[in-house]
């Protein structure tokens, strides 16, 4: 029997994508724990089915799966990596029975052994679950255990990144104002670069106006420092004005287009946002069959 798979959302993408991931990047250690006249299966289900389990799959490997998400000692990296497939199965509505609430149960401290980004994407994958009942936990994932990066640690990377802009620069950041005001956002760019670089912090419209328009134009020279300062606000404040979740919407294209350590800081900003705040939505106008077709998930970071 199938279940119904949770109702499609950006959450539900980039939770699945996650997942895909880790099961993509574990494919070889899982497949040497199974029979070998299994590791076909196991790879269609993985990367043709998307870790999708139909009924025939399941009569045939789920209990298998099962068996090596539940012996950690028999090898981490291959439990995680089950354990990662059980899930997105059933979150996609696939063929697996089991809820895993008796894996969440008794191997919660051996999902926090993966690394930081197959950690994150269990972690998420369970709480995800959780929200869409898919599986009722007594105690719900939060704060470290769902996220890739600390979060103190990338506010000093975009601390580093905004403040790293030199006095010419900033000018030009401040030319995206009326002539007029010019001189009162500069001052207010500067106290805020000196302070602790959160827009909302030095009353929103000065310097908040020309950072934000700035960041808008992906060919304007303060563009990487204009972001860092909008993620650092939409950190502080978990996105409550969704500026981040709108830039995401318009321009995830050249985010994953930048091939510097600026790109790669963004992207670590962005997948933070989705890991600390459930409630991150972009794309939330969007129709499901739209969302499936042209929303743009945060890469999963290798392991």
């Amino acid at each position: 029997m199938r279940h119904a798979s949770v109702p499609i959302s950006f959450q539900t993408l980039q939770v699945v994508s996650d997942l895909r991931s880790v099961a993509a990047t574990g494919f070889g250690g899982l497949s040497e724990r199974l029979n070998a006249a299994h590791k076909p299966l196991l790879r269609k289900i993985i990367f043709d089915q998307k870790c999708v389990l139909s009924v025939s799959d399941a009569e045939t490997l789920h209990a298998d799966l099962l068996l090596v998400a539940a012996l950690p000692e028999k090898g981490l990296d291959s439990f995680l990596t089950a354990t990662a497939l059980l899930i997105a199965d059933r979150l996609q509505g696939g063929a697996g029975e089991d809820d895993l609430y008796w894996n969440w149960d008794a191997f919660q401290e051996h999902y926090r052994k993966g690394s930081s980004p197959i950690r994150a994407a269990l972690m998420n994958g369970f709480r995800w679950a959780h929200t869409t009942r898919r599986v009722n936990l007594e105690k719900v994932p939060e704060g470290r255990d769902l996220q890739t990066y600390d979060g103190d640690d990338l506010t000093r990377i975009f601390k580093v990144i905004a403040r790293s802009m030199p006095s010419e620069m900033r000018d030009l950041v401040c030319e995206a104002a009326p002539e007029e005001t010019r001189h009162v956002h500069r001052k207010a760019l500067e106290n805020c670069l000196e302070g602790s670089c959160i827009l909302s912090e030095y009353g929103g419209w000065f310097p908040g106006e020309v950072v934000e328009i700035v960041s808008l134009d992906p060919d304007h020279t303060a563009h990487s420092a204009c972001t860092a300062l909008v993620l650092l606000d939409s950190i502080a404040t978990r996105d409550a004005g969704g500026r981040m979740a709108f830039r995401w919407e318009e321009q995830s294209t050249r985010y994953l287009q930048m091939k510097s350590d600026l790109g790669t800081a963004i992207l670590a900003g962005v997948r933070h946002l989705h890991e600390m705040a459930m409630e991150w939505k972009p794309y939330s106008g969007w129709a499901p069959d739209t969302l499936v077709e042209k929303a743009v998930v945060v890469p999963f970071p290798k392991a």
